[in-house]
Order: structure tokens, then C-alpha cells, then sequence
């Protein structure tokens, strides 16, 4: 993941780029350990899998087959990413150079080149991915267009709840106390991954969970409660 965020360069929103696809599967060769897995991203690939295997019923499934956790903060904080596989540790999902997962594959794939994250201030920072050079071909296009194609609202909206709660979750995961850290890891890994009806709109589930795992971490941080985000 170190060697992953220095290909990142910074970019202006008003801002484009030159892009060609050439269908060569490069992009999705040399990931481990970069290809984030956001609870969005892990309820559509549930959704999709499910109507063409009948082993998958649950998100739980889809992680335990396809993704691994990695924590990525000292705290506990954690996120799922895609598992990788042979000697280019290439996208679990690439087969033949394709995607078998196109239609619901994770928004970092979606807007690749273009990686974007809310700063905190109602706006958003963004980067572009220029881990491969031979991409940068053809008419620029406009990172706002880019996103409006490949982002839409229902993320944005996730983004913001979801970096609005990290800093408060991050630090109550820091006051629990040492026996009951596991009990912690597992309840964010529930309420983030785990507790979803896939058969009821995503949004909804997840500013409730959130909610519950605020609860939950500051009953276990032993600190008063308060309303929910």
C-alpha cells in the first residue's frame, strides 16, 4: 500500500487528463493490497454475485472469498481489499484481461484514473493515478465529467458519512480497554461489512449501522452516549 500512495499526484477538480483504455489489463496487475473494498462497494458485489452464484448469499460471503482486512490504523480502524492471485498478484476478479465483476466493480476501479475523498470542509481532494504511463493517451477530459459519469450521488453520500465518523470511531476504538479490543475489531468489521439485507437499499442500512457502532464503541470506551450522526 506505501508503494502504492506516491504514484497518487494531486489535481485540481476544474482540472483534466488524457485517458485511453486499451483493454490490457495492466491496471489491474501489481494491486495487492490496493484495491479498497468500501461497504458500498461490498453490498453491490454481494447483490451481483448472488443472482449468478449460488454460493454467495450474504456480504459476508463475497469477503470471505474475495477480500482480505487490513488495519490501517493503530487503533483498529480497518477496510477490506480485494485478494490478489499469482506471480503479478493480479485482481482476483481479472480473467482473460477482463473484469468479471464490470457492472458492479468497486468505485476505486470505476473512476481509475481519478481517485477522489472528501477534505473534510464540504469539498473534495483528488488524485491521479499515474502508476501506468501508457494510459495518458488521447483528448483530455474534464475530472468533473469523469466523476459525474463514474461516481454517483448515493456514494458521495456514503463518502461523507463515512469520513465524517472516522475520526470519532478511530478514537473510541483507542479508549477501549485491552480485554475487550477483539469484541471492538469485530463490531466495526459487523456494522461496516457484515450486518446487510441485500434485498433492502444500502444508504439506509449503513447510516443505521453507523449509528450502532458509535453506540456500541462508546458503551465499551465507557463513555456517556450521544445522538448519532
Amino acid at each position: 500500500m506505501e508503494d502504492f500512495i506516491p504514484k497518487m499526484v494531486p489535481m485540481p477538480l476544474t482540472g483534466s487528463f488524457p485517458f485511453q483504455c486499451s483493454a490490457c489489463g495492466q491496471c489491474c496487475r501489481h494491486v495487492k493490497e490496493s484495491i479498497p473494498l468500501e461497504s458500498p462497494d461490498m453490498f453491490r458485489l454481494a447483490r451481483f454475485l448472488r443472482d449468478g452464484d449460488g454460493r454467495i448469499r450474504s456480504t459476508a460471503d463475497v469477503l470471505a472469498k474475495y477480500a482480505e482486512v487490513m488495519v490501517i490504523n493503530p487503533s483498529g480502524y480497518a477496510m477490506y481489499v480485494l485478494k490478489t492471485t499469482g506471480r503479478d498478484d493480479a485482481c482476483v476478479f481479472l480473467k482473460d484481461n477482463k473484469c468479471m465483476v464490470h457492472p458492479a466493480k468497486p468505485r476505486a476501479c470505476r473512476t481509475y484514473p481519478v481517485a477522489a475523498m472528501p477534505d473534510g470542509h464540504g469539498g473534495h481532494l483528488v488524485h491521479l493515478s499515474v502508476e501506468q504511463p501508457c494510459h495518458f493517451k488521447g483528448p483530455g477530459i474534464p475530472v468533473r465529467r469523469w466523476m459525474k459519469q463514474y461516481c454517483k450521488k448515493e456514494e458521495y453520500d456514503f463518502l461523507a458519512m463515512d469520513f465524517g465518523s472516522a475520526v470519532e470511531i478511530s478514537s473510541l476504538l483507542n479508549k477501549v480497554p485491552q480485554a475487550e479490543k477483539d469484541k471492538a475489531f469485530y463490531t466495526f468489521l459487523r456494522f461496516k461489512y457484515l450486518d446487510y439485507d441485500l434485498d433492502k437499499p444500502f444508504l439506509s442500512q449503513f447510516k443505521k449501522n453507523n449509528r450502532k457502532l458509535l453506540v456500541a464503541l462508546q458503551a465499551m470506551a465507557r463513555e456517556p452516549g450521544r445522538p448519532g450522526i
